[in-house]
């Protein structure tokens, strides 16, 4: 059986699907927690719960980089134990309906063990437009590449509406989100510094620093790592690469890898021999330093 490594483009678009009005009314959550913004070293994480008992939900909101895209995980008993991957109706606030894949798992162990409901790095609170969409597959994904919500989408969205597969939806009641999403801005740019990155002039750039070649060519079958090829062991890693002014990549580092023994050296050395930039530009069309963030997946 061969092997296959997966570098990702940008995460597939989809577009809002047209709401469906619920059989049953929501059962409305309220918070009982205020927003909490955990600082990592590679990521920054915003959190709150709503609901007590056994109608406790925990919504994570998570961000490697400033973007208009985050990770969510959603963790409570109300959300049942699901067998296999799916996709969940999401609406947040007034903004058009969405269905997100997402992955089941479980935080905790034993008794105390809670269903989860794992999203990728693409939920946006307003879903791209079908002529964003259109115009994305034309143009290799680029066209809408990290399309802003601003503020105002940001202040409008004050609830989260879960429905299918639940049978009964449930309704997280936020409050205005602009101040939690102000707050993740705060420790992104704080990321950036970290990193070496200009924050003031990121916030006002004409052009992100955009592959020249597709990323999915710059590791090959050849760079699957021997040891991890013989036990049959999948991967994903993901990475972060700094691009100087001139497009050329300065260094790599592991954000995130799910068997790092094997995979974070194979990564780094192919991105970093094959990847390269149209680089990053100020609002002034200068180039600039800047970075780069994607996943690649091993799998047989």
């Amino acid at each position: 059986m061969g092997s296959r490594i997966w570098i990702a483009g940008l995460a597939p678009l989809l577009a809002g699907v047209p709401s469906v009005a619920a059989a049953k009314a929501p059962v409305e959550l309220a918070p009982t927690t205020p927003w909490n913004v955990h600082y990592a070293d590679d990521y920054c994480r915003l959190a709150r719960i709503f609901g007590t008992g056994n109608q406790k939900i925990t919504l994570s909101l998570e961000q490697d980089a400033p973007s208009s895209s985050f990770r969510m995980t959603l963790v409570g008993a109300m959300l049942g134990r699901q067998d296999q991957k799916g996709d969940a109706s999401i609406t947040f606030g007034a903004m058009p309906e969405q269905k997100i894949m997402f992955f089941p798992g479980t935080v905790g162990t034993g008794k105390d063990g809670q269903p989860a409901w794992i999203f990728g790095d693409s939920v946006r609170l307003k879903p791209y437009s079908a002529a964003e969409v259109a115009a994305a597959k034309e143009n290799g994904y680029a066209a809408v590449f990290d399309t802003p919500i601003t503020e105002a989408d940001e202040a409008a969205v004050t609830s989260v509406l879960i429905g299918r597969p639940l049978r009964n939806p449930v309704q997280l009641n936020t409050g205005p989100m602009k101040a939690a999403f102000a707050a993740m801005r705060n420790c992104t740019d704080e990321l950036l510094g970290h990193w070496g990155i200009d924050v003031a002039r990121h916030r006002e750039l004409s052009r992100w620093a955009m592959p020249v070649t597709e990323p999915g060519k710059w590791l090959k079958s050849s760079d699957y790592p021997r040891d991890m090829l013989a036990r049959w062991q999948p991967g994903i890693v993901r990475f972060r690469l700094s691009v100087g002014a001139d497009g050329v990549p300065t260094a790599c580092h592991i954000q995130r890898s799910t068997n790092s023994e094997g995979f974070d050296d194979a990564v780094c050395k192919g991105v970093m021999r094959r990847a390269r930039f149209d680089p990053a530009l100020d609002k002034d069309g200068k180039p600039l330093a800047s970075y780069y963030v994607n996943s690649v997946r091993f799998q047989f």
